[in-house]
């Protein structure tokens, strides 16, 4: 994992479809497959949309079947969700922006140590959407792939 850039920025809000996953955080592949299918067959990659997955809950306060998480992807088209989605606005304000250079394997450690340097920094969380902003996607299943990752914490 690369840390590429921090900084403090004012985010706008996003517009997405949204597909939900309950459980472990990890297990929010699937809803991403199911996203992305749909885009495919919708034809909305031509708009360039950004891809998100967001977390709703603190997996160190809330028992694992029970964590909420969205896939997302910007609703650039104005495009009505489809069965079993969603439209979900991504909350804006300002937000602590770590951006990484990581494979599939490294999230858990960037979002810990994107918490850690939120409070070396002497700001605080707040509840707005914790999320994670696709910049580039990389094919999991390609050895030593990576993908660039807006990790994106509201801080007060």
């Amino acid at each position: 994992m690369k840390i590429k850039s921090t900084e403090i920025k004012n985010l706008e809000p996003i517009k997405t479809i949204a597909v939900t996953h309950v459980g472990e955080y990890s297990g929010i592949a699937g809803a991403f497959e199911k996203l992305v299918a749909w885009a495919d067959a919708n034809n909305l990659w031509e708009t360039s949309p950004k891809l998100a997955g967001i977390y709703h809950d603190n997996p160190m306060d809330t028992p694992v079947e029970k964590l909420r998480s969205d896939a997302c992807i910007e609703n650039l088209s104005g495009i009505q969700p489809g069965k079993g989605m969603k439209e979900y606005t991504i909350s804006g304000g300002k937000y602590f922006v770590m951006q990484v250079d990581l494979s599939m394997s490294e999230y858990y450690e960037a979002w810990q140590k994107a918490y850690a340097a939120v409070g070396e920094q002497g700001y605080e969380c707040d509840m707005r959407d914790h999320y994670e902003l696709y910049i580039t996607c990389c094919n999991p299943d390609a050895a030593n792939a990576t993908s660039i990752v807006d990790l994106c914490i509201p801080v007060k």
